[in-house]
């Protein structure tokens, strides 16, 4: 089955209204494609010139080479950009400036803790007055949490955008190929390829891959099959969530749980549920309420805010953080609290409008691109048997017509689509 395709699983339910027909557009998916590297020992960058930069609360990496200069944050930088821009500094002044910088950043890792590890060295880079370029990699090791590595693929493709000097890709390493000696290794060798222009690559038992976006295009007309009924019952979520649970009660009558900020309201139909997606206690108390004022869900729709657009150079960490924990985490911790719920859908809802140019959407682009990945992890779990109802993610500029690229996408069983074709998805 193909990671990027919804599992469906969901016999047909009644047709949608006129506004929740799909509009015949043309979308853009990602998906995986085979990249060989065809020497036994591609060319690799001189440990010599590199940096490898680790998390310092973490007690020790077993593969981690003890002949590479390691930077510790907390330790060896106090993690801010300040303190990146001075140790770099430092290194030029000493004529020892590097040559190239590999994030190892572990699967476990959460995004938000990836954004504390990245962002400042980042924006210190593009606040250097240095002219030298620099190649930095995002090394994501193991199977866990495939959405770390797509959102750090996102963040790759900006920062080549908005500067020249930056040769940026995102490595997973879930198989280590057989010419490596380490993750390390791996990371160095894809520095000395050419950049794929999604600036995503991933190692896997398949062998080398690369994230490409392909387009096709969706029936007019096509009502959704599942989902979207009548009456149905749906817990809401995320910052651009309102307008939808709106519509969703006014055209479907259906009955809706909010979930968010705001205080806790009660009417026939709309059920507003205070608290933060990150939190996973509060995801699981807002779909508690659903299934206690409803008696059971048939649909989750998580609507995150993909932050605004903001140059690496002037990043705010603190801001980052805090988008990515709630559309990101939150998506994995509504994922978990539903896992036993017979839902005929899964759905994760983001503005494609915020990245059409790269420059400046490194967060926009880094949540729709993690969201992407969580809706196909999730359809290889429905798939398996271990979720129910189709998983998908739609990324559409916010003046469209959500609810109706919505049932775009449950009617096609496509589990993943933005449009118009974003420049850094």
């Amino acid at each position: 089955m193909d990671t990027n395709t919804a599992a469906v699983d969901r016999p047909p339910r009644q047709r949608a209204p006129e506004s929740a027909r799909g509009s015949g557009a043309s979308w853009h998916s990602p998906v995986w494609v085979p990249a060989a590297v065809h020497r036994l020992s591609p060319p690799a960058f001189p440990a010599e010139g590199m940096l490898l930069v680790v998390d310092g609360r973490d007690t020790g990496r077993a593969w981690v080479p003890g002949t590479v200069r390691t930077v510790r944050v907390g330790r060896d930088v106090t993690g801010s950009a300040l303190s990146w821009s001075t140790y770099l500094g430092g290194l030029r002044e000493a004529g020892r400036g590097p040559r190239g910088i590999v994030f190892d950043l572990p699967a476990t890792t959460s995004a938000e803790r990836a954004a504390d590890l990245v962002l400042p060295a980042l924006r210190a880079a593009c606040c250097s007055t240095s002219p030298d370029p620099l190649h930095l990699a995002f090394l994501a090791t193991g199977r866990a949490r495939p959405e770390l590595a797509a959102a750090l693929g996102a963040v790759a493709q900006v920062a080549g955008a908005e500067d020249g000097r930056l040769h940026a890709v995102s490595v997973r390493v879930e198989i280590l190929p057989a010419w490596a000696r380490d993750p390390f290794h791996v990371a160095c060798a894809e520095l000395a390829l050419p950049r794929p222009g999604l600036a995503e690559v991933r190692h896997t038992t398949a062998g080398r891959e690369i994230r490409v976006l392909r387009a096709h295009r969706h029936p007019r007309g096509t009502a959704a099959p599942y989902g979207l009924r009548p009456g149905g019952r749906y817990l809401v979520g995320g910052g651009l969530g309102e307008r939808l649970a709106l519509r969703l009660v006014a055209e479907l009558g259906a009955r809706v749980v909010l979930f968010g900020a705001g205080p806790e309201q009660d009417d026939n139909r709309l059920l507003r549920v205070p608290g933060r997606p990150c939190q996973y206690a509060d995801a699981r108390s807002a779909v508690q309420a659903a299934r206690h004022a409803f008696g059971g869900l048939d649909g989750v729709l998580h609507c995150p805010s993909g932050g605004e657009l903001r140059p690496l150079a002037r990043q705010s960490t603190a801001v980052a953080r805090e988008t990515l924990a709630d559309a990101v985490s939150g998506a994995a911790h509504l994922d978990r609290a539903t896992a036993a719920l017979p839902l005929d859908f899964f759905a994760l809802v983001t503005d494609a409008a915020p990245y059409q140019a790269p420059a400046g959407a490194s967060v926009p682009a880094a949540v729709a691109r993690a969201l992407h990945s969580i809706a196909a992890t999730r359809a290889r779990l429905a798939a398996a048997g271990s979720r129910h109802g189709a998983s998908v993610a739609v990324c559409r500029p916010g003046d469209t017509d959500r609810l109706g690229a919505l049932a775009d996408a449950l009617g096609s069983g496509r589990g993943t689509g933005c449009a118009p074709a974003p420049r850094a998805a």
